[in-house]
């Protein structure tokens, strides 16, 4: 072998073993530090729940969706959107925290019972209803729920649940019948009672004889006994407005009222012509129109049955719309109207001729 192919062979055999041992050490350093990486950020490391957890503090914001209660739900304008919703409320808030405190209004909210003032700091619970009227109010009832029971049954026979449903009404009305002489109510009111009764459990004892019921006869009860149940309703109102003018002179003979509002809640929507709203349109000089329309002091809660804080939040959303509408309209009643009505009626005259008609 020549000198230089002895040279040759020599850095050939070099390179080859360094090349071995570098690929070596990079396979055990390598496997080295993937081990403890793996160990450090196992499941069961510390390191692993901190780094996770830095991960996801991070990471959150850019990846978990913001939820809206309004639509439009998603994007900027739902943001801005829920923005108005929550400046609104905590002005509602501020302008409920106003009522019967010292230089706020005076707040009285009338529910299916109590009367309810918030005046001068502080709040009572009173009474406003007089027990003749429940009473009378419980009477007046029971022929409006004979009629609609029979009613479904005009011409059939009767079935043994029917039979059961009047002998056990008439048992009922027998009762009540007695227990009216009990009762310190006037003579009139009282003669006017038992005679309704007594018309009730007449005609409950000749549908039971008959067994079956009669359409004719039906509406000859109804007509019998409807001009009583005026008569009871007239003295139950009178009854009620009576003791409610006693109370309010009372009220105010004491303190002065502070810029006062009236909130009558209410079980169902709102009744054309109820009483307390009458009342209260006297003692305000206010006469109610259609609806909201006509509302300032008095304000009519629908399907609120005995529940303040919602009587309260409608009406301070009563009070911040009159002022925005005062704002915007120059009119604070404007937004007691559909905000949409203008334009709703000016489009409805404009495609009249393409509005489906009803044969």
């Amino acid at each position: 072998m020549s000198t230089n192919e002895y040279y040759r062979h020599k850095i050939r055999k070099f390179l080859t073993t360094s090349c071995l041992v570098l690929f070596a050490l990079i396979v055990i350093f390598g496997e080295s530090t993937s081990w403890v990486l793996a160990q450090g950020l196992s499941p069961a490391s510390g390191i692993a729940g901190e780094v996770n957890q830095k991960l996801s503090e991070d990471l959150s914001p850019a990846f978990v969706e913001k939820q809206f209660l309004f639509e439009p739900k998603s994007g900027i304008l739902a943001e801005v959107n829920q923005k108005f919703h929550e400046d609104y409320d905590r002005v509602i808030a501020e302008i409920i925290s106003t009522f019967g405190k010292p230089g706020g209004p005076t707040v009285l909210i009338f529910t299916m019972n109590n009367l309810i003032i918030y005046h001068n700091g502080k709040r009572e619970e009173q009474q406003f209803i007089p027990p003749l009227y429940n009473q009378l109010k419980a009477i007046e009832h029971h022929p409006l729920a004979l009629y609609v029971t029979l009613q479904a049954y005009e011409g059939q026979k009767l079935t043994d649940s029917l039979r059961y449903f009047l002998g056990q009404r008439s048992n009922l009305l027998e009762q009540a019948l007695k227990g009216l002489t009990e009762e310190n109510w006037h003579q009139n009111i009282i003669d006017n009672q038992k005679s309704l009764i007594t018309d009730s459990i007449e005609y409950i004892n000749q549908v039971l004889v008959e067994g079956r019921i009669n359409s004719d006869k039906l509406n000859n009860y109804v007509r019998l006994v409807k001009s009583k149940i005026v008569e009871g309703i007239n003295s139950a109102a009178a009854e009620k407005l009576e003791f409610l003018n006693e109370k309010i002179k009372s009220l105010l003979a004491k303190e002065r009222w502070e810029s006062p509002y009236v909130v009558i809640s209410s079980v169902h929507q709102a009744r054309h012509g109820e009483l307390v709203t009458q009342y209260f349109e006297r003692v305000f000089n206010e006469f109610q129109g259609h609806g909201a329309e006509r509302e300032d002091r008095i304000v009519y809660a629908e399907s609120i049955f005995d529940d303040e804080p919602k009587a309260l939040r409608l009406l301070a959303t009563h009070i911040l719309d009159q002022k925005l509408s005062s704002a915007f309209f120059k009119d604070s009643r404007r937004l007691q109207s559909d905000a949409l009505m203008d334009a709703a009626s000016f489009w409805l005259w404009q495609h009249t001729t393409d509005i489906p008609k009803w044969p």
